[in-house]
């Protein structure tokens, strides 16, 4: 099967040429209103609860996550594989 492109300028006139769909304008006298699921209503308490989480360190907790930033940026953070394998087999057997 054989299939030709269309080379017609034709069809970009006739494209251009066609009316744009009517425009309803009619206003609503009534408020918006938008509902949300029970999932969203979820979602959106945990994630304010996590940025409170986030927000209540205190200044020790965030001087040490500031030079744990500052030892990634400069290529000096070291993790011990050793360390990390214990901990995901730990994980894995307290479930």
């Amino acid at each position: 099967m054989k299939i030709n492109p269309i080379l017609s300028p034709n069809v970009t006139k006739v494209y251009q040429a066609s009316k744009p769909a009517q425009v309803s304008k009619k206003i609503s006298a009534g408020r918006d209103e938008a509902t949300f699921s029970a999932e969203a209503l979820n979602f959106s308490k945990s994630l304010s609860e996590a940025r409170e989480a986030i927000e209540a360190r205190t200044p020790e907790e965030l001087a040490h996550i500031a030079s744990i930033k500052e030892a990634i940026n400069n290529g000096e953070y070291k993790v011990d594989s050793g360390d990390v394998a214990d901990k995901i087999l730990a994980s894995v057997i307290e479930d």
